[in-house]
């Protein structure tokens, strides 16, 4: 992993790996890396990577890019992953808008990434993300007991 790349595969890893269809294909896939120290460091194809097996045949191809154009690919190929959710994940896109630079914002969207900005590139209205935001509010956080609590519960109901 490119140390550009990092955060990108993080949020990728944490909040949309979770998310995405098993991903199949009878073709060599390629990933483009930058050499650095004599390592193939990769930044984008997050989820081809994410679900390669023992076995796989990948092919790669290196090219020589900048550290800042490696940085916007990354978060570029993060914001194609965000479109290709259905429905959008408030927690994804916040996680996204929260740590892409505004400089990489403004470089791949022309302006500040908005809701109202992913939105109309899926062709949605508010009301959709309204809806997703209300149904995660609701969702309630269930705490699963420790170990001794579930032992003392049983000991409890033996001795009624």
């Amino acid at each position: 992993m490119h140390e550009c790349a990092i955060k990108p595969y993080q949020i990728f890893c944490e909040w949309i790996d979770a998310e995405v269809n098993e991903f199949s294909s009878d073709r060599t896939l390629l990933f483009e890396v930058v050499e650095i120290d004599e390592q193939y460091c990769f930044f984008e194809g997050f989820r081809e990577v994410s679900l390669l097996m023992d076995g796989t045949e990948i092919s790669i191809r290196r090219v020589d890019i900048s550290k800042a154009e490696v940085e916007r690919r990354a978060w570029s190929y993060l914001i194609e992953e965000l479109r290709k959710l259905n429905p959008i994940n408030p927690r994804i896109f916040e996680a996204i808008k929260n740590n892409m630079p505004v400089s990489i914002q403004r470089t791949l969207l022309g302006r500040a990434l908005t809701i109202q900005y992913m939105l109309d590139k899926k062709t949605l209205e508010r009301h959709h993300y309204d809806y997703q935001v209300r149904r995660m509010r609701n969702q309630c956080a269930s705490e699963i007991p420790s170990f001794s609590e579930l032992i003392d519960e049983v000991r409890y109901a033996d001795s009624k």
